[in-house]
């Protein structure tokens, strides 16, 4: 048997029989074959005792690297770096965040355009079909109904079999990384049930290294408008190994680093627009006075298109206000304001095609909210340091932490997937 087997196999059966995660650790080390792989154990007891090191809003590799040290006597440096490798990648379940979404730990690219949000409308689907469909988004709302809302997962970097893992589902009104409080659960079909079962392609309740799964049928989630306007829709994957409560933290760096660090949750907020207004929700959940970057990133649109931004409070119009006509290939538009302590606000996004209708395929509107840190910010040493913004620390510059984003997309996006395979 590989030190990687071994060590998966070890850690497993400590993990059954109670075992804390400092026992753990020495079992795993002790059942190493020459040469230890410290790497490999970091990975192992990070992955296996994930609610131990999960601190509300990420994986902890200090308190990882604490218990390294402290049960098997490896020197701190040492530890440190194997806890933060070990927390470099996701492992466990994967819900992905975009369709290039590996696992790599804090997220890259887009944060709320999941492909494993699955939204079908009036059709219900089965896990297989779900599956099957792995790479195809789905987004094919019947506004006004009752539609169904499914997940799916992979397992990722775990080399040890997840059983009766399930999902749970929330929305909440369209905007930027909405906190975990203002979110509304949704139930499922058959029972109205807070959770949702995970099954195979098979329809099998354990989840191997590297399957995929998703729940379907019945066992879909209910969602109902409750009226006119754009949502977000809310995917949380839960194991035996990471329970995975949204954090009721409060705070601007505590929900941006929810939505960076959660690798076994997915968002999706795109919609298919046509000429006109959108109001998206804003927030500064900290008790001071933050500045905000708001960015329009304009793909493909047709020649005299105006796109527009502006606060809907009149005191922060004239700060956060930005417009364009595009007349290239993208164009980026782009208004910044200072924002009250403890304030929802609402951007007011104007897309205005010449002649009316909708964005045609091909086209898209990103519309960014990003938080500038500068130096003597209580939290500017930490934005450094998760953005990798040497340089920028080096000149005393701000550094932009990313606080979500929402999507507007051309005709023709997210067809339902069929409902036979």
């Amino acid at each position: 048997m590989t030190n990687s087997n071994s060590s998966w196999s070890i850690g497993l059966k400590s993990f059954k029989a109670g075992d804390p995660s400092t026992t753990g650790i020495q079992k795993i080390w002790d059942g190493m074959l020459p040469p230890a792989n410290l790497n490999l154990l970091a990975q192992v007891a990070g992955a296996l005792w994930a609610d131990t090191f999960w601190t509300n809003t990420k994986m902890d590799s200090g308190k990882l690297a604490m218990q390294i040290n402290s049960a098997i006597g490896i020197n701190l440096p040492d530890a440190q770096a194997a806890a933060a490798n070990a927390f470099s990648q996701w492992s466990g379940l994967l819900v992905r965040s975009n369709m290039s979404d590996v696992g790599t730990i804090p997220r890259p690219g887009t944060l709320t355009a999941s492909p494993d949000v699955v939204l079908n409308g009036q059709n219900q689907l089965t896990p297989t079909q779900i599956i099957q469909q792995w790479n195809q988004t789905v987004w094919s709302p019947d506004p006004g109904l009752k539609n169904y809302v499914y997940g799916r997962a992979q397992s990722y970097n775990i080399g040890v079999d997840i059983n009766n893992a399930t999902l749970r589902g929330y929305y909440s009104d369209a905007g930027f990384n909405p906190p975990p409080a203002s979110w509304i659960q949704m139930f499922t079909w058959k029972d109205q049930s807070e959770t949702s079962p995970l099954t195979t392609m098979k329809g099998g309740s354990t989840i191997g290294e590297g399957s995929r799964a998703a729940n379907g049928d019945a066992d879909g989630f209910a969602f109902t408008p409750p009226g006119a306007g754009h949502y977000c829709l809310i995917i949380v994957a839960n194991t035996e190994f990471f329970a995975n409560n949204p954090s009721r933290a409060s705070g601007n760096w505590s929900s941006q680093e929810w939505i960076m660090y959660n690798g076994a949750a997915g968002w999706h907020n795109v919609n298919v627009t046509s000429s006109g207004t959108t109001d998206l929700k804003y927030y500064n959940e900290d008790g001071t006075a933050e500045t905000f970057v708001f960015e329009a990133h304009c793909h493909n649109l047709p020649s005299g298109t105006r796109v527009a931004l502006q606060a809907d409070d009149a005191a922060l119009r004239t700060a956060i206000s930005g417009a364009v006509v595009t007349h290239r290939d993208y164009h980026l538009v782009a208004a910044k304001g200072v924002v009250p302590a403890n304030y929802t606000g609402e951007l007011k996004v104007t897309i205005e095609i010449p002649g009316g209708g909708v964005l045609p395929p091909g086209a898209s509107v990103e519309v960014r909210q990003l938080w500038q840190v500068g130096p003597g910010h209580q939290h500017y040493v930490q934005a450094v340091r998760q953005l990798n913004a040497l340089d920028a620390y080096a000149l005393g510059e701000h550094v932009l932490l990313k606080m979500g984003d929402y999507t507007f997309i051309g005709a023709g996006y997210g067809q339902a997937v069929p409902t036979t395979p």
